[in-house]
């Protein structure tokens, strides 16, 4: 059986980000300079004030991160993203719509644009008449038409003569008739144009029905694929700003006289 491809929605195995990895490398810090300071190891002050403050500011930003896409107990305005997705998808309909396909936009495209000579390119209009010419409807018509026209009393010539051969003399002409007319009927589609309003509202319709299927779960998902894998700097310069608070205040310490 050959092998599946994996499903993105699937749980995935937790993995250690860059900012869990930061938070652990300050609280080694406290850790090391809460031991340092029982052993009374010179310079162990200034760990345990960079790993209790980096550890600090690290926590605060990665409950901060999660607050975005999780309700957290007992914290008012965690889970903000779930919590507002109706807003999150009128906001998201209002940009695509605004900067995507504003009226202006669509206006100087389609006059610079034959949409229908992009839709049915021209090499493909001569494949698709030959195909539509062999097709079981095509077939059913001529069998119709050649019916209604010779009826009964012309039936003996019908046969005299051959239905297939008939049916077959019919299809060649049909055939030379779309080669002549593929030219024609390029230009008439070619000259086709479509109106920008009418467009614009088909797709703000468009957009608008496959927005409200998305669920809070579902915006949820979105926002995290793009975002929640950058947020973890905050969380990494969170311990670097708060260690670097820590640092600070144990110097301003030893500038005033302490010990």
């Amino acid at each position: 059986m050959p092998p599946t491809e994996p499903n993105r929605d699937q749980v995935r195995p937790p993995v250690l980000d860059k900012g869990s990895v930061s938070n652990l490398v300050a609280l080694a810090l406290l850790l090391v300079g809460v031991a340092g300071q029982h052993a009374a190891v010179v310079g162990s002050r200034w760990l345990l004030a960079a790993g209790l403050f980096g550890l600090a500011g690290g926590l605060t930003n990665w409950l901060a991160v999660k607050m975005l896409f999780d309700r957290v107990p007992l914290l008012y305005g965690s889970g903000v993203i779930p919590a507002r997705f109706r807003e999150i998808r009128a906001e998201v309909r209002t940009l695509i719509m605004r900067h995507f396909f504003d009226p202006e936009y669509l206006r100087r495209y389609l006059d610079g644009n034959s949409v229908v000579e992009q839709l049915v390119p021209a090499r493909e209009l001569h494949a698709n008449l030959e195909r539509a010419l062999r097709s079981p409807e095509t077939e059913e018509a001529i069998d119709a038409k050649l019916s209604e026209y010779l009826g009964p009393r012309l039936g003996i010539l019908l046969h005299l003569a051959g239905t297939e051969r008939i049916k077959r003399l019919v299809h060649e002409a049909l055939e030379e008739v779309a080669v002549v007319l593929e030219r024609p009927l390029r230009r008439a589609v070619a000259d086709l144009t479509l109106d920008p309003m009418a467009l614009r509202e088909q797709v703000d319709r468009l957009v608008s029905a496959k927005l409200e299927e998305l669920t809070p779960e579902t915006v949820k998902r979105m926002m995290e694929q793009v975002i929640r894998a950058h947020l973890g700097w905050l969380v990494v310069w969170g311990n670097i700003l708060g260690g670097l608070i820590g640092l600070l205040s144990v110097a301003l310490g030893y500038a005033r006289g302490g010990p």
